[in-house]
Parts: structure tokens; C-alpha cells; sequence
């Protein structure tokens, strides 16, 4: 079976998402021909969204030629940021910080720049709230928490 290319995969998705406030954040070609897509927006994603995606990729690629599943979701939350675009659309929101030298901050998203964010923790009576200045370069992962 012959795999299919990751890059026509990615022109193909930025081809069916052109014109639209949606990015790619990933795309995968595993083996045995399974494609996975992730999108992400900066109003979200909708099922609908996704959904036309995937046929526009799908009607790009032969069945007869190439058995192939194609998954095609929104980023998903728990997910690690992977670019700026997704950092400066989480500002006002929690994030959980794990930086390269193991050390972790939790705290709301004020700004997201292109080589560093800052981030400020929730004080407490004992412990007033800190901004934090973070490079780029000094994070491992940051994810979105949810707060209920």
C-alpha cells in the first residue's frame, strides 16, 4: 500500500480552510493510511466545520488507489498549545504551564507575544497574585485547564 503524503494532506486542508478563521495545528499520516487532522479557530471549530473538511480532503484522495481513514476533529482541550495563534486566543483564560526546567505555574493568560507570555497566579490572603514574564523558549507544554 502506497502511504499518503502528510504535505498534500496539509495543502489539501489549507485548500478547503482558505478564506475561513481556521488553522491547522496538526496533521498526521500514520501507518496503514490513517490521517488524522486537527483544526483549530480563533472562534472555534464546529462540527460542521469539520465535517466539510474532511469531504473537501476526502474527494482529493481515491479510494480505489489508497485505503485510507481520515479523522478530522477541533484541536480538543487538554491538548498542549503548539503556536502562537493559540496562545493569543486563550488570553483571559487558565493555563497550566510545565516550563523545560520541570517547574509548573497556574494562572490566567494576560498577553501572549510572539517570544514570551506573561501569566499571573491567583493570590491568596498569605500570597498576593504575581505576574509572571515567561519566554517562549523556557516552556515545555501550556494547556488550556478548565475552570467550572
Amino acid at each position: 500500500m502506497k502511504m499518503i503524503s502528510k504535505d498534500a494532506v496539509t495543502q489539501w486542508v489549507l485548500e478547503a480552510i482558505q478564506d475561513t478563521d481556521l488553522f491547522i495545528t496538526e496533521v498526521k499520516v500514520k501507518k496503514g493510511n490513517v490521517i488524522y487532522v486537527f483544526l483549530d479557530g480563533d472562534h472555534g471549530v464546529s462540527v460542521d466545520a469539520c465535517s466539510k473538511v474532511s469531504r473537501y480532503v476526502e474527494n482529493k484522495l481515491d479510494r480505489t488507489k489508497d485505503d485510507f481513514e481520515l479523522n478530522v476533529s477541533s484541536f480538543g482541550l487538554g491538548r498542549p498549545l503548539l503556536m502562537f495563534r493559540q496562545y493569543r486566543n486563550a488570553e483571559g483564560k487558565m493555563l497550566a504551564v510545565k516550563m523545560k526546567d520541570q517547574s509548573k505555574i497556574k494562572g490566567v493568560l494576560l498577553k501572549a507575544e510572539e517570544d514570551n507570555i506573561q501569566i499571573e497566579t491567583i493570590g491568596t490572603k498569605k500570597n498576593p497574585s504575581i505576574i509572571h514574564r515567561i519566554s517562549m523558549d523556557e516552556i515545555e507544554e501550556a494547556k488550556i485547564e478548565v475552570v467550572f
